[in-house]
């Protein structure tokens, strides 16, 4: 019994690192524009797929396809700012066309794969570790694909800190997060922070479908439903205000959903996930109401 725990304890902190990784991505981009992208795990799905074409279809190395997908995806946020988030800004346009806007951006992404890849899931190359031969340690068996994310990870949020906390262009970007008119005032280009906002945001997400890709194909599933779902859950869990946060309200619902397997059935491995969202909505709203 303790090696299954042990097990589920390592591939839980592993798949919810990476929906916090997305849960990440949805709060720098509340923080800078005050607002929800609905389109956003559409970036998982693409990064995946943009993964999948450079590294087997195109026989690229596998760098080489990890940096060039992650960067396309990028691209796509610049230019989400530039053709749905500027005019939208220009028109006065609120939340809800905002909302709208990108609710249908996800099905027109959704339907555009269809048509460029097809609808059926593609199984996705070893390139973290063959799933059959796992590291073995005693009784605990792990599969190299959840260090191989520990790792990755690790590295992406050391590097994410110091571009922060060390860099112009991330203390920047953080001052416009926390006040962008005294960050305009103080000489910050607000424009180009909000669109480096949207490409971090979509980028980051692109690595997580990329990294998620070995446990749920490369398939639709990557663009929305229960995924992203889990990714929106790791952020409200962070309260939309703590990037860091995220990643540690995503590796609650992995651990909480490996432990619901273990204890009980594979049928309630989603529904934990409601039920934490729910909780700390609930949660976070009986402050609120009472110092009204």
């Amino acid at each position: 019994m303790l090696s299954q725990i042990v097990q589920n304890a390592v591939s839980g902190v592993a798949i919810g690192l990476l929906y916090g990784l997305i849960g990440l991505g949805v709060v720098l981009f509340f923080q800078t524009t005050n607002l929800i992208n609905f389109a956003h795990i559409s970036s998982a799905m693409l990064g995946a797929y943009l993964f999948y074409t450079f590294y087997v279809l195109l026989h690229q190395r596998f760098v080489t396809s990890l940096v060039v997908a992650v960067l396309m995806v990028a691209l796509y946020g610049a230019l989400l700012k530039r053709f749905v988030y500027n005019p939208l800004l220009k028109r006065q346009g609120g939340r809800l066309e905002f909302i709208i806007a990108t609710l249908m951006l996800s099905v027109f992404l959704l339907n555009a794969v269809i048509v460029l890849w097809g609808g059926i899931p593609l199984p996705f190359p070893p390139v973290f570790g063959d799933p059959t031969k796992p590291l073995i340690l005693g009784d605990i068996v792990i599969q190299y694909h959840s260090l191989w994310v520990l790792g990755f990870v690790g590295l992406f949020v050391i590097a994410l800190q110091l571009f922060f906390t060390k860099t112009i262009t991330g203390k920047s970007l953080r001052a416009v997060a926390q006040n962008p008119r005294a960050a305009r005032l103080m000489g910050v280009d607000v424009d180009k922070m909000l669109r480096l906002s949207f490409m971090l945001s979509t980028g980051i997400t692109a690595l997580a479908g990329i990294l998620l890709a070995p446990t749920y194909f490369v398939s639709l599933d990557l663009g929305g439903g229960i995924i992203g779902i889990k990714g929106f859950a790791s952020a409200v869990i962070a309260g939309l205000k703590k990037p860091y946060l995220a990643l540690l309200g995503g590796v609650m619902i992995g651990l909480a959903e490996n432990f619901v397997v273990l204890y009980f059935s594979s049928t309630y491995r989603d529904v934990i996930t409601f039920f934490l969202l729910i909780l700390f909505l609930v949660v976070r709203r009986q402050p609120e109401e009472a110092g009204r």
